[in-house]
């Protein structure tokens, strides 16, 4: 005998609401594993770029590339695309990497140079006289030296002090001081001798303002005839320009900025990093504190210069305790002026990094790294001696090993500076 059962149609109704629940789960779990697969294969390809892109900045360096030039560095085996172009910010070398695969893109941007494995301490053309060490001078690391030497002298009653002339190796230097980078030197000239027009957007400059432009963007420019830089924060890829003067206080908050004029004043406890580029003056006040990668240039026009500074004025000036991390630098076409002063590191100043000035420098001060200079000059008592160095350190050893400077002669790029944003 059979029996039947009569079901509820609330029954089937809750089985079906049931079965359906399962099956939105199980294609949910199948879509959920599914986009954790792409997650993943989106990851790695990201990370895949940014390893590429790493890759192309280094391979890069092997081949010299030219102002404006763009090159495609071809795929590799898992079809990531890459392109690095070059440019300067400033008279510090850009480049731009870009590795791409697909829809995705990844950019890159870094400030490069030249780190030396073995920096010399001094550089002093030959011209046909010796360097002359008095007081507490040292010279710590390799030297080039002219023909003639150095020798111990005597300013003001005090001798030299040391057992050595020189702790390191000394060489002998030329009559011509090791040429600076070709690009850099058009660069600086195209800052200080022509009007240049800047690709950008201009802006006012008020009390309180604050501005960080990255790099991929549009250079951002505030112009005017006379800048004061009080109460601001300034940061990226921003220019100021003055055509008579700038002046930066210790209110002001700079990083990675550039100043153009034909004076720039920076006062005391100026804290921060840029680069400051005139025709003829640059002045760092007291206990500033200028980090890498600052770059102080001077770049004279003869032609734009009636009379010659026969002062101790100099054109860039270092301010007793101020620390400056990077480079300064000091081209002249004219010939040798001996006893003018262009660059002074006052006592107790310290530069880490490198002086390149082609005409004479008084350093009382300190220099962790390297200077390349025509000769040196110290004023002492009303007297002036030529080619001496009083009281004054040089010292390549205590250099980062990790400074990555500016090029010169036959040296390539193979460094980065610094990671930009």
């Amino acid at each position: 005998m059979m029996f039947f059962v009569k079901i509820r149609a609330g029954a089937l109704q809750f089985v079906l609401f049931i079965g359906t629940i399962i099956v939105l789960l199980l294609f949910g779990f199948i879509l959920m594993n599914h986009g954790n697969a792409l997650l993943d294969k989106r990851s790695e390809t990201l990370v895949d770029l940014i390893q590429e892109a790493n890759s192309g900045l280094r391979t890069s360096f092997e081949n010299p590339m030219h102002n404006g030039q763009q090159r495609n560095l071809g795929s590799n085996i898992s079809g990531i695309y890459k392109t690095i172009s070059k440019d300067y910010w400033g008279l510090i070398e850009k480049r731009k990497v870009v590795s791409e695969k697909g829809k995705l893109r990844f950019e890159k941007l870094a400030l490069v140079g030249h780190e030396a494995e073995e920096r010399p301490a001094l550089y002093i053309k030959d011209a046909n006289r010796p360097l002359v060490v008095a007081g507490s001078t040292k010279i710590v690391g390799d030297a080039y030296l002219p023909e003639r030497g150095i020798k111990m002298g005597n300013i003001g009653g005090y001798g030299y002090t040391r057992p050595r002339l020189v702790y390191g190796k000394s060489y002998r230097s030329q009559g011509q001081l090791p040429r600076i980078h070709q690009e850099t030197s058009q660069q600086l000239e195209q800052f200080t001798n022509t009007y240049q027009n800047f690709k950008g957007n201009r802006i006012n400059l008020r009390v309180d303002t604050e501005v960080k432009n990255s790099f991929a963007n549009k250079t951002l420019l505030i112009e005017d005839n006379h800048v004061e830089l009080g109460n601001v924060s300034l940061s990226g890829n921003v220019v100021i320009r003055a055509t008579n003067e700038i002046r930066v206080t210790s209110a002001a908050r700079l990083r990675d900025v550039i100043l153009i004029a034909p004076k720039i004043v920076i006062g005391d406890g100026v804290k921060g990093s840029f680069q400051a580029i005139s025709e003829k003056e640059i002045k760092v006040g007291n206990n500033c504190q200028l980090e890498y990668p600052t770059v102080l240039a001077v770049n004279s026009n003869p032609s734009k210069t009636t009379t010659i500074n026969r002062t101790r004025e100099p054109a860039i000036s270092i301010g007793r305790r101020s620390i400056v991390a990077g480079s300064l630098l000091y081209l002249d076409k004219r010939e040798q002026e001996g006893l003018t002063l262009f660059i002074m590191v006052d006592e107790g100043a310290t530069v880490v990094g490198e002086i390149y000035c082609q005409q004479s420098l008084e350093l009382k001060g300190s220099v962790y790294g390297s200077i390349i200079t025509d000769s040196f000059v110290a004023f002492e008592n009303g007297n002036t001696y030529l080619n001496h160095l009083f009281n004054g350190e040089i010292n390549s050893s205590l250099l980062p090993k990790e400074f990555s400077g500016l090029v010169y002669g036959d040296k390539q790029i193979n460094s980065v500076v610094k990671w930009m944003y």
